[in-house]
């Protein structure tokens, strides 16, 4: 079942993977309130590891990087 979005939020999350998730709940246990998590399935839905900040850190090298992904 979704929810209507709030029309405002001081924090909007966009991915609801491992860090998503985590972001979202550090965000809103300690500066701000108003936080919204976005996700277009379901939470940690098994794609952390397509992340693009994650990419550097997947290998040793650029291109075993570019082969696992």
């Amino acid at each position: 079942m979704s929810k209507p979005l709030p029309s405002h939020a001081q924090v909007v999350v966009i991915g609801g993977g491992v860090h998503g998730c985590s972001v979202a709940y550090h965000i809103a246990n300690t500066v701000w309130k108003e936080v919204i998590l976005l996700e277009r399935k379901a939470l940690t839905s098994r794609t952390t590891w397509h992340a693009a900040g994650l990419t550097g850190q997947l290998e040793g090298s650029y291109s075993t990087t570019a082969f696992a992904s």
